[in-house]
């Protein structure tokens, strides 16, 4: 009995880390850091409405 419950842990537990739910470390800060260099370019113009301009 102890056996079958200790193949179904294992089982499970493979199963979810092949699948991908449980995500490392690693792979979560890669992800972080590939999704704010794709945002570094993604720059919105600057609000112009409230801009009274130079003015010597």
């Amino acid at each position: 009995m102890k056996r079958a419950i200790t193949i179904a842990i294992l089982t499970t537990a493979s199963a979810l880390l092949l699948s991908g739910c449980l995500e490392s470390e690693a792979e979560k800060k890669a992800q972080e850091q590939q999704e704010a260099s794709e945002n570094l370019w993604n720059i919105t113009p600057p609000d112009e409405s409230q801009d009274k301009g130079f003015k010597p």
